[in-house]
């Protein structure tokens, strides 16, 4: 049922009133709202979307209230309204990622275009998405926090800038192939988008690579067991954070005379704010990962043969899903009394996802190639995997140049033996 939610100043008075309900009523759908000065509208208004079952009254436009039925055929076309339309009426996706792109249209897009008419060329065009794609470039947010506490503000990642830019072009995609066509092009293919970054991370963050007696300084500097056993599995495997913390006895397989961990679940966000266990990101991230005798003994460790089947190795103190800023508070003083020890590079600021990265970069220094370590980190495309990684490969340089040499004075090229 709708209800009416007080907002009130710093000085605790009353200076508006929201009407909030879930849309069609469902636990799990997203939260609606509309703002009013005084009460008794406010209390109209409830009654009448409690009349509408739970959805907004017939005729009433968020912010504008009853419109003529003229207007109303209008206001479809405004951005606001029919980019919330294509979102809510596209198929095939999961709720959590519905309601992501709805908080990112509300966040980065409406406050530009939302009061656009979709049909415009004028409204939208080269010269009124360039300068919001400036705008994004010198935007700062936050990512992650300083050693006071105080959030730590960063320009906004080329990689998110894609994403919003990808969003707004899908929504313009729609308005192209819609029958009739509301407009002759998406001119969001004519933006030129910033590059990905240079190191190319997967998450947009900089990588630091750890050697493997860093990574054991680190552990060795970790105050819990539990601590150092969930790193020592992350960097002997390569998985991702939501991977690794929903791991639990029944995904230790064995097969083909090796112990291996069989991805087939991970957390998941729900788009209230909780989290659930589900399917990996991915198909190829659904795969079995072969695991070394160290690791094996870590889970022995850790429960494999005496914890229930499905009881998680890695829960918080009260046996809840382990945040990842919960283990990162930890982490960060294990890396602080590693490099004060000397067993870290002092300008090294690794988070716990370098382990995965620096995963990586041991199976590639010791010849394995980008195909093999694109399939045991669950990468999608080996675009991904070389893009991040293929810098790594130092000897692909010498190859390719005694190919080249031999092609150029006629000598048959030497095959270099793999693995």
């Amino acid at each position: 049922m709708a209800s009416i939610v007080q907002r009130k100043n710093r000085a605790g008075e009353v200076t508006s009133y929201q009407v909030k309900w879930r849309d069609g009523g469902s636990r799990t759908a997203s939260w609606q709202g509309e703002t009013f000065d005084d009460e008794p509208s406010a209390e109209l208004f409830r009654d009448a979307v409690n009349d509408a079952g739970q959805h907004w009254p017939p005729g009433w436009v968020k912010g504008r209230g009853f419109i003529a039925q003229g207007e109303q055929d209008e206001d479809r076309f405004r951005f606001r309204v029919y980019a919330t339309k294509v979102i809510n009426d596209r198929t095939g996706i999961e709720e959590h990622y519905r309601r992501a792109c709805m908080r990112e249209l509300e966040t980065w897009i409406f406050p530009t275009f939302g009061e656009c008419d979709v049909r415009s060329v004028e409204h939208f065009s080269s010269d009124t998405i360039r300068p919001w794609v400036r705008k994004l470039e010198t935007t700062l947010v936050r990512r992650g926090g300083m050693p006071d506490g105080s959030p730590k503000m960063k320009p906004m990642s080329p990689k998110t800038i894609r994403n919003l830019h990808g969003l707004l072009s899908g929504i313009l995609k729609e308005a192209v192939r819609s029958e009739p066509p509301l407009r002759g092009r998406n001119p969001c293919e004519l933006t030129r988008l910033p590059r990905a970054d240079d190191d190319g991370a997967e998450d947009g963050e900089d990588i630091e690579f750890l050697t493997p007696k860093e990574v054991e300084g680190i552990i060795a500097c970790m105050e819990r067991r539990s601590d150092q056993l969930l790193a020592t599995v992350k960097y002997g495997t390569g998985l991702r954070w939501g991977e690794l913390t929903a791991l639990a006895p029944m995904c230790v397989i064995e097969s083909g005379g090796h112990r291996r961990i069989r991805v087939r679940r991970a957390w998941k966000k729900d788009g209230d704010g909780g989290y659930y266990i589900g399917k990996p990101k991915t198909k190829k991230s659904r795969r079995s990962v072969r695991i070394s005798t160290t690791v094996d003994a870590a889970l022995v460790e850790l429960g494999v043969g005496r914890l229930g089947h499905d009881t998680l190795f890695f829960t918080g103190d009260s046996g809840q899903r382990l945040h990842y800023s919960t283990f990162h508070d930890r982490w960060n003083r294990a890396v602080k009394k590693a490099r004060n020890q000397g067993l870290l590079m002092s300008e090294k600021r690794p988070t716990p996802h370098d382990l995965r990265h620096s995963h990586a970069s041991a199976l590639i220094s010791a010849g394995h190639g980008l195909t093999y370590v694109q399939r045991r980190l669950g990468h999608e495309s080996i675009q991904t995997t070389s893009d991040t990684y293929g810098h790594l490969l130092p000897e692909a340089d010498d190859d390719a140049m005694a190919t080249i040499e031999a092609s150029l004075t006629g000598q048959r090229s030497q095959l270099r033996r793999v693995g």
